[in-house]
């Protein structure tokens, strides 16, 4: 929470630099509406949650929880570069674009250090006999072994949250963001459309997902709960961006959704990778094979 609390702290302090600096090098682009410190604010906090909650799961799952941590920081640095594409594909100006994809940039720098140097993961003991992992996240002798079907369960799951995100993006394109309050809008109906087809089957699927790993191993288990939360913010998220006033944290809320959802639906990729490596499965319910 420490370190939360600083990532969030440390990232608003260098945004607001960023936008300062930004608007002194290009006084053209002085009162651009996102350099409003409401506007990167809210998109900030919601980020930096997610990317704070989302570093004890990778201490739990993964033996180098700072190289993983590394890897996922920067896929989503480059995936949340897409709406700042965007913005720029609207005939924004490109330097303030410039200014916001180096306040992603900079935010990602920020939380990383923030987490891995003021929350380092800690060793387990006796205490955590049972759990998989040992010493400083190390594989233990009961490394996780995912099925080959929930694997590709979840493969599926992950590449259907990312053409959900993708159809967010091109819903942004298409559908005025600064419409009035409804659930109709009057531009873009068909891909706003599509984008709710796809969303409703996911939600189905991840409840589906969560209920075929409830008798699983453990890792299994945290994969469904992190897709479901992560397909439920995003939910959340496009409920809100019926309302007006609410748009943004809805917008940002469906950027959030997805990135934990598809997080949570690698997780059995990624275990599976490194029990490849290892050779190492972890038994149903998270009990340790009898040592040789």
């Amino acid at each position: 929470m420490v370190a939360l609390m600083v990532a969030v702290a440390g990232s608003l302090v260098v945004d607001r630099l960023l936008v300062a600096l930004g608007t002194t090098l290009f006084p053209a682009v002085r009162g651009y509406g996102h350099f409003r410190f409401s506007d990167y604010a809210t998109l900030t906090v919601i980020g930096v949650v997610v990317a704070g909650a989302a570093w004890p799961v990778v201490c739990r799952i993964s033996s180098t929880p700072r190289r993983l941590y590394f890897r996922l920081a920067v896929v989503v640095t480059v995936v949340l570069w897409a709406p700042d594409l965007y913005l720029w594909l609207r005939h924004q100006p490109g330097r303030a674009v410039a200014v916001l994809m180096v306040m992603h940039l900079a935010v990602a720098v920020v939380t990383y250090e923030a987490m891995v140097r003021l929350a380092p993961p800690r060793a387990v003991g006796a205490a955590g006999k049972g759990h998989g992992r040992s010493g400083d996240g190390a594989a233990g002798p009961g490394a996780d072994h995912p099925g080959r079907t929930v694997v590709g369960y979840s493969l599926g799951l992950a590449a259907l949250v990312g053409a959900e995100f993708v159809l967010g993006i091109v819903t942004l394109v298409y559908v005025p963001t600064g419409r009035p309050s409804g659930w109709w809008p009057d531009q873009g109906r068909l891909v706003y459309l599509a984008h709710a087809l796809v969303g409703l089957p996911l939600a189905v699927l991840a409840v589906l997902y969560l209920a075929r790993v409830r008798e699983s191993t453990r890792l299994h288990r945290l994969s469904g709960w992190i897709g479901a939360t992560g397909v439920a913010v995003a939910g959340l998220g496009g409920l809100l961006t019926v309302v007006h006033p609410l748009r943004l944290v809805g917008v940002g809320l469906m950027l959030a959704g997805p990135v934990t959802a598809g997080f949570g639906y690698l997780i059995p990729w990624f275990d599976q990778l490194s029990e490849d490596a290892t050779g190492q499965p972890e038994l149903p319910g998270g009990e340790e094979p009898a040592p040789l």
